[in-house]
């Protein structure tokens, strides 16, 4: 009797001999799968984290460079440590002195930058070549800003300090180099060439309700009551150019000084 108990036990254990590793072989399966959803949520957290935190490093400059602008606004463009002594202001608007001759007119820092690149942004008219409007759309390391030139321009132990001598001047190239490095925020979609959607623009609107005699603004605005207003735009683009920021702020105005406007 117990012999016929062990046999039938022995003949039920011999009919399951593959069990045991195909269970193993589908546990093996659905452990798998969960590390892979697992590795996946990992993955997806990295690159959140990494978004969330370029996003708040573009929030941190854009206000940054908004305040320098607001904060700068009656530094005046393409004046010299030397020169500012001999600044003057008529009807609100700066003039450089001259001996011997009718002071030259300048520009305060946000219709200076506007008027960057267009030949009439410096004092009496003049152009200011070594400087021009912040318009990044290429990927950039340290070395390569060297070699373009922009490190005469930047000193790293006193960024306040460069080789262009004016307050103004000195603010924008620090921006430019600040934006143009691949460190601080990071450059991605980048091709041969290093181009990438990832572009970096501040750009300046001035505003008037009106025009006078051979002045004209960029933007009409019967709101305006100043003889004009001047409207910055700073914009960044992150992740490939799928996130963006941007910011409008006012930057300066001129005060309306008579009815003729401008």
């Amino acid at each position: 009797m117990m012999e016929t108990k062990i046999n039938g036990f022995l003949d039920r254990n011999q009919n399951q001999k593959g069990l045991s590793i195909i269970e193993a072989l589908v546990s093996s399966v659905i452990v798998g799968i969960g590390f892979v959803a697992i590795f996946q949520m990992v993955n997806y957290s990295v690159n959140s984290i990494n978004v969330s935190g370029e996003r708040t490093k573009a929030t941190y400059l854009v206000s940054m460079i908004a305040e320098g602008m607001v904060g700068y606004r009656d530094s005046v463009g393409g004046i010299s440590k030397a020169d500012e002594g001999n600044v003057i202001y008529i009807d609100g608007q700066p003039h450089l002195k001259k001996i011997g001759s009718d002071p030259d007119k300048c520009k305060k820092f946000a219709e200076y930058y506007k008027d960057l690149g267009t030949g009439d942004d410096g004092c009496g008219g003049g152009p200011d070549t070594e400087i021009e409007k912040i318009n990044i759309s290429k990927c950039a390391d340290k070395k390569e800003i060297e070699r373009a030139g922009y490190q005469e321009f930047y000193n790293e132990d006193d960024p306040y300090n460069s080789g262009l001598g004016h307050a103004a001047g000195n603010k924008i190239n620090k921006w430019k180099i600040i934006l143009d490095e691949d460190q601080v925020l990071k450059c991605k979609s980048a091709d041969v060439q290093r181009n990438t959607k990832d572009f970096k623009t501040i750009k300046m609107f001035e505003q008037c309700a009106w025009s006078g005699t051979g002045y004209a603004c960029d933007l009409n605005n019967s709101n305006v009551l100043d003889s004009a207003m001047y409207l910055g735009r700073i914009q960044i683009n992150l992740n490939g150019g799928k996130k963006r920021k941007y910011l409008y702020f006012q930057a300066d105005f001129r005060p309306k000084m008579n009815d003729g406007g401008g």
